[in-house]
């Protein structure tokens, strides 16, 4: 569908929703697909768009393998200078200054197109700023037009900074200097089953946690292994020259997974039609291990996770049944490597095979370029590609 057409239909509400039916069409009819938003354009020669500027979002189904185009959407004010540091429940979260973070639904295709959410989380005092222009994670307990929702933020270091958006409250976790990385890059997850917070350590060896209020004490897990596979020392040797991170993921039942993701370093840099270098890796992915959690903190090496198929890059992680959307690969994991210098792709869990649809993003992002003004397109900076879990529609 053209974004001409979705142009068109925006001032139609009824059509409007027939088309985004139609578009990200499911088992459920009135469910969207899980979606990639990759690439966010406007056109101009400027290095960062200015408020007002029309926008193109650029998005991919991995259910149809797909590339589709929503816009002109025009950027509003507050995100002109902002960047987009993670996601989660379709919900983008935006920081212009170290003390001003922001959510919007932006992002999504299915959001008004003149006036998306904007919703401010609290301030923060400067004494708490050195280092929270960096972002690792972020989780939400649900939407956060929802009264009790609760939004957490994992910046670089100790700090995770806890708020109810609607609210207006908000409140900061210094986690335990002696079991945890300073330069740690974790990211987080909310459990519905257990209406707590979840954040892999280092290594991936133990879980923090905490509840879904303003005021609570985190609590240290220690995870334990069980059925771990047999390596070659060649397999041992290329694992080990691989940079890992891990990540825990809920399906819809309440099963939880740890995923360790083992991404081998290849970069190389294209340069671009719009004169950037995009850097980016075919297959820098080598290994996903999936362990499955069972009581009392036990984890088993699975690689059969069934119907399921997760979702794992620069958003919250989750995970979806592969039969409820037809077209997805049941256990398999949907990854975007953006943050490690690759593309997204989909792996098999049972095979441990994976397959890259980054070869043909760069081409998609300006596939319209003729369709612009002095044939200009430029890439709104510093906003990082993320999967967009299922919502109504």
């Amino acid at each position: 569908m053209s974004s001409l057409l979705l142009s068109r239909l925006s001032s139609r509400p009824s059509l409007r929703k027939l088309a985004l039916v139609r578009m990200f069409s499911s088992s459920s009819s009135t469910t969207t697909n899980p979606y990639l938003m990759y690439c966010v354009t406007y056109s101009g020669e400027a290095e960062a768009p200015e408020a007002g500027a029309m926008t193109k979002l650029r998005m991919f189904d991995p259910a149809k393998e797909e590339y589709f185009t929503v816009g002109d959407k025009p950027l509003p004010k507050e995100l002109a200078q902002s960047r987009m540091v993670g996601s989660s429940q379709g919900w983008g979260v935006y920081i212009r200054t170290p003390d001003s973070i922001l959510i919007s639904d932006y992002c999504n295709p299915s959001s008004s197109k003149s006036n998306p959410k904007m919703i401010h989380l609290p301030r923060r005092g400067h004494e708490d700023s050195s280092q929270t222009e960096l972002v690792s994670g972020v989780a939400m307990s649900s939407s956060p037009e929802e009264e009790d929702s609760v939004a957490a933020v994992k910046f670089m270091g100790r700090m995770v900074g806890i708020y109810m958006p609607r609210q207006g409250n908000g409140n900061f976790l210094y986690l335990s200097s002696l079991a945890f990385d300073y330069l740690e890059q974790a990211k987080l997850m909310y459990s519905k089953r257990d209406q707590r917070f979840y954040m892999p350590c280092s290594g991936g060896h133990h879980l923090w946690s905490w509840n879904a209020i303003i005021h609570t004490e985190p609590q240290y897990h220690d995870l334990r292994f069980h059925n771990l596979p047999q390596f070659s020392l060649s397999q041992l040797q290329l694992l080990n020259s691989c940079y890992r991170t891990q990540q825990l993921v809920e399906s819809p039942s309440g099963q939880r997974f740890l995923v360790k993701w083992y991404v081998q370093s290849l970069g190389r840099y294209v340069k671009s039609v719009v004169r950037r270098s995009i850097r980016f890796n075919f297959g820098g992915t080598k290994w996903f291990m999936v362990f499955r959690e069972e009581e009392d903190m036990n984890m088993c090496y699975t690689e059969d996770i069934g119907d399921l198929c997760m979702f794992l890059g620069n958003n919250e992680p989750f995970c979806v049944k592969a039969s409820s959307f037809p077209g997805l690969n049941p256990n398999s994991i949907y990854f975007l490597g953006e943050g490690y210098g690759e593309g997204y792709g989909v792996y098999d869990i049972a095979t441990g095979s994976s397959r890259c649809f980054n070869a043909k993003s760069i081409n998609s992002c300006f596939s319209d370029i003729a369709d612009t003004p002095n044939g200009e397109v430029s890439v709104v900076p510093d906003w990082v590609p993320h999967w967009i879990p299922p919502s109504p529609l």
